[in-house]
């Protein structure tokens, strides 16, 4: 009996050691902070949260807890070149993120030669590309040169195109006349039924085209953004753009070069795969993955350069998703990879504006 109750005490013993191991191995580093309740209450209130009911907000915070420790867990193997961080999406799974903030996108027409087709009054023509590499400057950032608007969040609504391609706009609106407009996503939301509503599947051609033939936009201060669809609205004063037609580079082993001419131009609007939750919470750094190849999301590219830690070479983007995703509304994203679709498909279906 003596010895069956020494048995007991051991294994009792060696279960409270074990528990105590594996509490110990669960808690977090000394750079992490608990996740807590009262962390996501902070949370919330940072990002202007509320749930309807007591459970909701109780499966939100199971969602929140697991998010973080995976970015955590992700921040602390390092050798990535970014980190990532909580946002506003923290609290929703990668399935309700896709559903909510992107969509799926019907490729856009492209050309497969060396040519860049040009879209005009006369109609699609296709032109030689006639720029030239090597007077491309090592680095661009039109934000520093002022032809960048302050970063805007899309909500609920995924115009992610017309925010791609009214930033195009913008920043040649400003190189061409030394005026920085932001313009209105809400007319094309309301307005124009071939390039975007709340619904995906438009493209930033046909935005620009709505631009184009309607002779302008209004400005974002006259046609406020809602986030959701509309009656449109036609007594809007309108800032005279006067487009003469857009471009969209061809897809092929020069797809990068000719990208990279175009953008030490002008903002330039593209899309991307934005699938992965490395994308979702994104804080800094050059992005360098993972991603696909299917499109879901359209973003602009106003930059480019190189970091001089890691010798990486990245463009500039400019998302929709708000200024409390990425860097202040911004990422990094990888350039110089082997695919000739580049990152995310970001070399595939690249589009700009002409005047």
């Amino acid at each position: 009996m003596a010895s069956s109750s020494r048995s007991r005490t051991h294994t009792i013993a060696l279960a409270i050691v074990l528990l105590l191991v594996a509490s110990a191995s669960a808690r977090p580093s000394q750079h992490d902070e608990p996740v807590t309740m009262e962390r996501f209450r902070r949370w919330m209130e940072q990002h202007g949260k509320s749930y309807p009911a007591v459970d909701e907000e109780l499966r939100r915070f199971e969602v929140y807890r697991r998010n973080v420790e995976r970015i955590e867990a992700t921040n602390r193997d390092g050798g990535r070149g970014y980190t990532l961080g909580e946002n506003q999406f923290t609290d929703l799974t990668s399935e309700e993120f896709l559903a909510r903030y992107t969509g799926r996108f019907a490729p856009p027409e492209m050309t497969h030669n060396g040519g860049m087709l040009i879209t005009t009054r006369a109609g699609d023509v296709v032109e030689a590309h006639r720029g030239n590499l090597s007077a491309v400057p090592e680095s661009v950032d039109w934000r520093a040169k002022g032809a960048v608007t302050p970063v805007r969040n899309q909500g609920g609504c995924e115009a992610s195109v017309a925010f791609a391609a009214l930033a195009a706009v913008e920043g040649l609106y400003q190189i061409k006349t030394g005026k920085l407009v932001s313009m209105s996503v809400q007319e094309l939301v309301d307005c124009d039924s071939l390039s975007t509503h709340c619904n995906p599947g438009g493209t930033p051609a046909a935005a620009l085209s709505y631009i184009q033939r309607n002779g302008g936009i209004a400005a974002a201060a006259d046609y406020p953004y809602t986030a959701q669809e509309g009656v449109c609205n036609t007594d809007v004063p309108l800032v005279a753009v006067s487009l003469r037609g857009y471009r969209k580079l061809p897809y092929n082993e020069q797809s990068e070069q000719k990208l990279l001419e175009a953008v030490a131009q002008q903002p330039v609007a593209v899309a991307v795969d934005a699938s992965s939750f490395e994308f979702q919470t994104y804080k800094d750094g050059v992005f360098s993955g993972p991603c696909g190849f299917q499109v879901n999301h359209y973003v602009a590219i106003v930059g480019y350069g190189k970091d001089a830690a890691t010798g990486k070479k990245y463009w500039i983007i400019k998302n929709s998703f708000g200024q409390s995703w990425g860097m202040d509304g911004y990422m990094l994203m990888e350039r110089g990879i082997v695919d000739p679709r580049g990152l995310c498909s970001i070399n595939s279906y690249p589009a700009y504006p002409t005047m």
